[in-house]
């Protein structure tokens, strides 16, 4: 189900007994939480659960983790009440990608065709991100996993505006 929010953090744990919260990185730029003036909280199930206004926040980058002390949550007990929530922003409020790269909120559910033949092979359900390249599953109409390698030698392209990707097929990479 696509949201019009992109979570970046969650909340994982407190920190001292002055109501700290630790937030674990969702996101590859965790030093955005440096900017921030407040953090929108969600429940796993997507509804509000709080606003925090935040008067300090540090990195811990060897854990990826963010610790910050929040304007509402002055003990340990408060800070426990918060544990398991997700912090999430806007869309507009990501951070520009290079030339080439794309959102995996944005890719997810398009349709995938085969470049050429324009034959529909199924729509993208997953990224897996192991290694140096992701890997596309791509489950066809009878519900059958597909793993593209997310490399220019297979990805001819990808249009956002018509929300396809268009794959090009080797022998064996596609196995009906």
């Amino acid at each position: 189900m696509r949201t019009n929010r992109v979570r970046i953090g969650r909340i994982v744990g407190v920190h001292g007994i002055r109501g700290e919260i630790k937030i674990l990185a969702l996101t590859d730029n965790p030093a955005r939480f440096l900017d921030m003036r407040s953090l929108s909280v969600y429940r796993s199930d997507g509804t509000p659960q709080s606003e925090l206004t935040i008067e300090s926040v540090r990195l811990v980058e060897n854990k990826g983790l963010i610790v910050a002390r929040v304007k509402e949550i002055s003990d340990r007990d408060s800070a426990e009440e918060a544990v398991g929530g997700y912090v999430e922003i806007p869309p507009g409020e990501r951070y520009q990608l290079e030339e080439g790269a794309f959102w995996i909120d944005d890719l997810l559910e398009m349709a995938v065709l085969e470049t050429g033949s324009d034959m529909p092979l199924g729509v993208l359900s997953d990224i897996i991100s192991q290694g140096e390249n992701d890997l596309y599953v791509v489950k066809d109409e009878k519900g059958k996993d597909h793993y593209i390698p997310a490399v220019k030698e297979f990805i001819a392209g990808v249009d956002l505006d018509k929300r396809e990707i268009r794959i090009s097929l080797i022998e064996g990479l596609w196995e009906s």
